[in-house]
């Protein structure tokens, strides 16, 4: 080792640790009618693309609630307290459906 300088690497490994539990998903929700749909913050241009898919879904479901990314908590975090925050708005909100991106 000259100057500090070390020869050898810490590398991290890409692999994940097989998951403890498995969680079964939802069923899919056949009728999106009466439903409320929240949209979740950070997300690329969010503010713009949110906005035109609340009028598209409104334009074929007249009675449902657009519950826009802006009123919901913005939410980075992996965290089991974060985990359990968003739970808590998301029950609180009544939210039926949730995007969290839109690939634009």
């Amino acid at each position: 080792m000259m100057l500090g300088i070390s020869n050898s690497y810490k590398v991290l490994s890409p692999v994940t640790k097989v998951a403890d539990k498995k969680v079964s998903l939802a069923a899919p929700i056949p009728d999106l009618s009466g439903k409320t749909i929240c949209a979740m913050r950070h997300t690329f241009r969010a503010d713009e693309t949110f906005q035109m898919l609340a009028e598209l879904f409104r334009e074929k479901y007249s009675n449902i609630r657009f519950i826009p990314n802006t009123e919901m908590p913005d939410s980075t975090s992996a965290s089991p307290e974060e985990a359990e925050r968003l739970t808590r708005v998301l029950k609180d909100k009544g939210c039926d459906v949730l995007l969290t991106g839109n690939g634009a």
